[in-house]
C-alpha cells in the first residue's frame, strides 16, 4: 500500500478521477492536525463504484486546509475503481468484497489489505473512524452502526438524520467498532445522485474541523431502524429488471424498485416476479442468527414477490451483479422504527 505523509496539495491532480488513476494502487494518507495529540480515521472507496467519499477527500486535500486532529485516511479499492469505465466495478474482478474482509482469515489480497488497514489504525489509535460509501441505486443518505450509543449517533448525525442499527455480521469495517474507537458506515446516497457528493462534502467538513464529534448536539433528530435483514439471491439466479416478468429469469425485479428506498412500504407491495424453475428457492432472508425468516418479511402469491408487512427497505440495488453477488435489498420492520430527539 502506498503511504503519503503530509502531502502538498500540488501533488494531487485537479480531478478525483485523475487523482486515483495516477495513484493506481491502494493508498494511506496521513495529514497532521492542529492538535497533534488526537487522531481520527477515514476510509472511503472500499467499493470501487462508490465515489462520493473519494470526491470529498480529494476536495479537502486540494484545499490544503489543516484538520483539527491528525487524519489517517485510506482509499483501498483504487484498482477496481480505475478499470474502464471508471467507478463501475464494486470489486476487482475475481476478488472478494473489501468490506467483507475485516474478520480473519486474512488469506487473500483483499484480506491482507484489510488486515494492514486494521494494523495501521491500531498503531495510530484514532478516537473514531468513518467509512464513507454510496448505495448502488437511488437512495437518501443514512448511516449504519453496530453499536447503539450516543457516540455512534453523533458521528452519523454529522452526515444524516437516518441510522440503521444492525446485528448482522458480514466482515464489514464497522464491525470492528468499540467504545474506545467508534466506527460508523455513512451511505451518502446513490452513486449517481449529485446530492450524495454534497452530503459527503458537508459531513466530512464537520468531521475534520469540529472539536467534539462524539457528542450528539442538542436539538438533533434521528430516525432509528433496528435489526435489518437481507434479501439474498441464489448465486446461479438469472435476474433482470423490468415492469413485467421476463421469460427465463428466476427473478424479475421492478425496474424502478429503488423508489422504495426509505419510503413507506405497506404490506402487499410488489417487488417483482419469481420464475417457475427455482421459485421461492431462488431467494432467502436470514436474520443475524442465520435463521430463515423469509415468511416474516415477504410472501409469494402466484409468481409475485410481495412484502408481508409494513417495511422500511434500503440499499436496494438496480444492478444484477450486485443483487447476486451481495444482496438485492435490506429490510427492517416498521415496528422497529424509533425516533430520537435530543
Amino acid at each position: 500500500m502506498k503511504k503519503l505523509f503530509n502531502p502538498s496539495p500540488d501533488l494531487f491532480e485537479e480531478s478525483p478521477e485523475d487523482f486515483i488513476r495516477n495513484l493506481s494502487e491502494p493508498v494511506m494518507i496521513f495529514k497532521e492536525g492542529a492538535n497533534k495529540t488526537r487522531t481520527r480515521g477515514i476510509v472511503t472507496l472500499l467499493h470501487g463504484n462508490e465515489p462520493s467519499g473519494l470526491r470529498a477527500v480529494h476536495k479537502w486535500l486540494k484545499s490544503g486546509i489543516q484538520p483539527l486532529c491528525n487524519i489517517v485516511c485510506f482509499i483501498p479499492s483504487i484498482p477496481a475503481a480505475i478499470i474502464d469505465p471508471i467507478f463501475k466495478y464494486r470489486v476487482f474482478p475475481g476478488q472478494r468484497d473489501m468490506n467483507r474482509c475485516f474478520l480473519p482469515p486474512y488469506n487473500d489480497e483483499p484480506g491482507k489489505r484489510a488486515e494492514e488497514i486494521l494494523q495501521i489504525f491500531s498503531e495510530y489509535q484514532p478516537e473514531c473512524i468513518i467509512d464513507v460509501h454510496n448505495t448502488s441505486g437511488h437512495s437518501p443518505d443514512f448511516g449504519v452502526v453496530t453499536f447503539e450509543d450516543s457516540a455512534h449517533e453523533a458521528l452519523v448525525s454529522l452526515f444524516t438524520d437516518r441510522m440503521i442499527v444492525t446485528d448482522l455480521r458480514l466482515g464489514a469495517l464497522m464491525e470492528t467498532s468499540s467504545s474506545k474507537c467508534p466506527v460508523v458506515t455513512i451511505e451518502c446516497g446513490g452513486a449517481e445522485d449529485p446530492s450524495a457528493d454534497e452530503v459527503a462534502n458537508i459531513g466530512l467538513d464537520k468531521y475534520l474541523h469540529q472539536d467534539n464529534v462524539l457528542q450528539l448536539e442538542h436539538g438533533h433528530h434521528l430516525d432509528l431502524y433496528r435489526h435489518p435483514v437481507r434479501l439474498e439471491l441464489a448465486p446461479d439466479c438469472v435476474v433482470a429488471y423490468s415492469d413485467s416478468y421476463i421469460l427465463g429469469t428466476d427473478l424479475t425485479v421492478l425496474s424502478d424498485v429503488d423508489k422504495f428506498n426509505f419510503g413507506e412500504v405497506e404490506r402487499g407491495e410488489l417487488i417483482g416476479w419469481l420464475g417457475s424453475k427455482k421459485g421461492i428457492a431462488g431467494v432467502s432472508v436470514k436474520d443475524s442468527q442465520g435463521c430463515d425468516v423469509f415468511d416474516k418479511y415477504f410472501e409469494v402469491k402466484g409468481h409475485q414477490l410481495l412484502t408481508a408487512q409494513a417495511l422500511k427497505l434500503f440499499m436496494i440495488t438496480t444492478r444484477p451483479d450486485i443483487a447476486i453477488g451481495d444482496c438485492l435489498l435490506y429490510a427492517t420492520a416498521e415496528s422497529e422504527h424509533d425516533i430520537l430527539d435530543t
